[in-house]
Order: structure tokens, then sequence, then C-alpha cells
């Protein structure tokens, strides 16, 4: 009787852990989607057996689906289907049409589209970078999903995530937020390239 008590016991804690960890998340990604048009510094890096196998640092301006991204002096653009992306020591831009899996790839606030479906999730306070926050941990529930784990460090002040860790294969990806600004003024036309600022440039349409 006292091992079926015990039991039941864990088995609530685990479901009252994973309605916190949920609310952390619906929060956070709330938000973001109130804050509107952003711009995100961050460092990014990729990890394999605990060693740092590459890494980039940029800034990210988010508008709903578009993206402009400048990070390790290559500048992209992404105004919901056309994406830019220019090379300025080659003096090139290549233009394509990436699907929705290639683009969620490249932002940092991918977890806000996933992290309801397929996870089982837990989360603990805990101190990142000299702020108290909470660490939500999230695991695939099947084999089968390509992002097996997830890490998502948010600041208990006012719920911007800091840190985001996510593992597909064997290596894990690691994206820093260093600063966040939301309720910018962005046109559509800040998420488009503009040839006539790049004279010269060689045209790349891979469409």
């Amino acid at each position: 009787m006292r091992k079926i008590l015990t039991l039941l016991a864990v088995l609530v804690s685990i479901c009252i852990q994973a309605q916190d960890a949920m609310k952390v998340l619906d929060i956070a990604a709330d938000r973001i989607r109130k804050a509107g048009n952003v711009k995100i510094e961050y460092k990014a890096g990729i990890f394999s057996n605990g060693t740092e196998t590459a890494s980039s640092s940029g800034t990210m301006w988010l508008q709903e689906s578009k993206m402009k991204l400048e990070a390790d002096g290559i500048k992209t653009w992404y105004n919901g289907k056309t994406r830019w992306c220019y090379v300025p020591e080659a003096n090139e831009v290549n233009i394509d049409e990436p699907n929705k899996k290639e683009m969620a790839a490249m932002n940092p606030y991918t977890f806000m589209n996933i992290y309801k479906k397929g996870f089982k999730m837990t989360v603990k306070e805990t101190v990142l970078r000299g702020e108290a926050v909470y660490e939500v941990y999230l695991k695939a529930r099947y084999a089968k999903m390509e992002v097996k784990e997830i890490y998502v460090d948010v600041r208990k002040s006012d719920y911007q995530p800091l840190c985001i860790r996510l593992r597909e294969n064997k290596d894990w990806q690691r994206v820093s937020v260093l600063s966040f600004k939301g309720n910018l003024n962005l046109s559509d036309d800040f998420f488009t390239f503009k040839e006539s600022e790049y004279p010269n440039v060689l045209i790349n349409d891979m469409r």
C-alpha cells in the first residue's frame, strides 16, 4: 500500500510539473507574439560531445513569418516567401524559396510552435548569467520525432527566453539571447533585398 501511495505521489508531482512547465512556455510565447516586430541579438553554437564545433553571432529582426538576419558578415532577407542571401566577399546574392522547415532552423523561437505536442515537460528554478530563471526541459515522447530534447531558460521577472538548447541527433544546438527589443516600426520593405543598394551585385536566382 505504501509503495502504491508513493507511486501516486510521484505521478501527481509529474503532472503538476508538466502543467507548470507548459504555463511558463505559454506565457513566454504569448509575450513574444504580443511584442510584434522584434529585434534579437544572439550568439549560437553547435556542440558535439561537450565541445563547441561551430559558432555564430548576429542580429535578427522578426515580423510574423518575415525575417531579416545579419550574421558573420552575411545578410539574409525573407519576406514570407522569397529568401535573399547576400555574401559580401563575392558580391553575390542567392535567391530561393525555402520551405517552412528550412526557415524554422534559422529561428531561435521555433520552440513556440512545437512544444505543445509530443513532449514530456518538467521545470525547475535555477540561475543563468546571474539571473533567476525557469529551466523548462522537454523530452520527445516518440522516437520518430526530429527534435529529441529541448531546454528553454526563461527569465522569471518578465518571462523572456534567455537561452534555448535543442538536440536532434547527437549534437546540441544552443542559442543565447543577448538582447530583445519589441514593438519596433518595421515596414514590409525591410524584409526585402533592394538591388539598387548593392551595385554590380551578381544575382544567382535558384527559384
